[in-house]
């Protein structure tokens, strides 16, 4: 029984590892562009606010690779913000934007949020923005 099993085990293994690569399908490795992004500013302070007001600003970038650079997503950390993107392939040396809009309703204090750029770049690129809203509503009397 034993000699019966050894054979089989060995019987299956006696390929040589060129037929058995050679029957293996092996998948190409996906090449990946790598593009660099620039932004001309990447903080931005809209200053002091009226709780309620909505403002808006573009960062715009370049960019600096000899490869089309192509944006994936924006996040945002907060329901406030909302993003539009230049969502078309940016070649070498063109520029694109984010604009950034940004409902302070409900809210007061001093704020500071971000912005997650994705896109085929070698790392993500956060964006950030500030602002003093004032909101006579909240205001707490000492």
């Amino acid at each position: 029984m034993f000699l019966f099993l050894g054979i089989v085990l060995f019987g299956c293994n006696g390929q040589s590892r060129e037929k058995r690569e050679e029957n293996n399908i092996v998948p190409e490795k996906e090449t990946i562009r790598i593009s660099e992004i620039e932004f001309n500013e990447e903080m931005h302070n809209f200053g002091t606010l009226q709780s309620g007001e909505i403002v808006a600003f573009t960062f715009v970038f370049t960019n600096t690779e000899p490869t089309s650079l192509t944006i994936e997503k924006v996040e945002t950390d907060c329901g406030c913000l909302n993003a539009k993107f230049s969502k078309e392939p940016v070649g070498t040396g063109k520029t694109g934007i984010v604009e950034i809009e940004f409902d302070s309703s409900g809210l007061f204090g001093k704020q500071f949020k971000t912005i997650e750029i994705y896109a085929n770049s070698k790392e993500s690129k956060h964006l950030a923005i500030f602002a003093e809203i004032q909101n006579e509503q909240l205001e707490f009397k000492y």
